[in-house]
């Protein structure tokens, strides 16, 4: 029994710093507008993302979320009112400035899958910027502008940019 409880107590205190140390993996959740740009007018409605990321240098994260974009309606002329649906899987790269220990700037590029279909670039590219005010070790607040890519207007051969301005938390593991 000694040496079990002598063996707990060395394991605890060799992993000790390792817990101390500040988590590789961090959650996200971000809401914003989505505002589309094209032939026509549009709606614009709202879009949550949610996301997980991996700290893979100290001023480099590799992000993958999943977009979900409210129901938007456009009018386009020559073709009336349809509607637009829009769910994005993307993958970026999220570089980081630091102005000091609590705030930092961050751009971001990557690429999103649109409804699960490859449209090719520049349609699938997805780029940002932003700003994240730390909180504490595990908790922080952010603000960023995105351009989404492009979908295509139904019943027409025209494409819509879309583009967000959103706020969001993001949770270190």
């Amino acid at each position: 029994m000694k040496k079990i409880l002598a063996t707990a107590l060395l394991c605890s205190a060799a992993l000790t710093p390792a817990l101390a140390q500040s988590s590789r993996y961090y959650g996200a959740a971000d809401y914003g507008i989505v505002s589309f740009s094209g032939p026509g007018s549009y709606s614009s409605p709202g879009a949550l993302t949610l996301s997980g990321g991996y700290h893979y240098l100290p001023n480099l994260d590799l992000e993958a979320g999943l977009t979900l974009i409210g129901s938007a309606t456009a009018n386009v002329p020559g073709t009336g009112r349809v509607s637009i649906n829009q769910n994005i899987l993307s993958a970026v790269a999220v570089g980081r400035v630091p102005l000091n220990s609590q705030i930092h700037l961050f751009g971001k590029a990557g690429v999103g899958l649109h409804d699960g279909g490859v449209n090719g670039l520049p349609d699938d590219l997805i780029y940002g910027f932003g700003a994240q005010i730390r909180f504490d070790r595990e908790f922080s607040m952010r603000v960023q502008y995105e351009s989404l890519g492009r979908t295509k207007v139904p019943s027409t051969s025209s494409r819509a940019d879309m583009t967000r301005l959103s706020v969001g938390v993001t949770y270190d593991f």
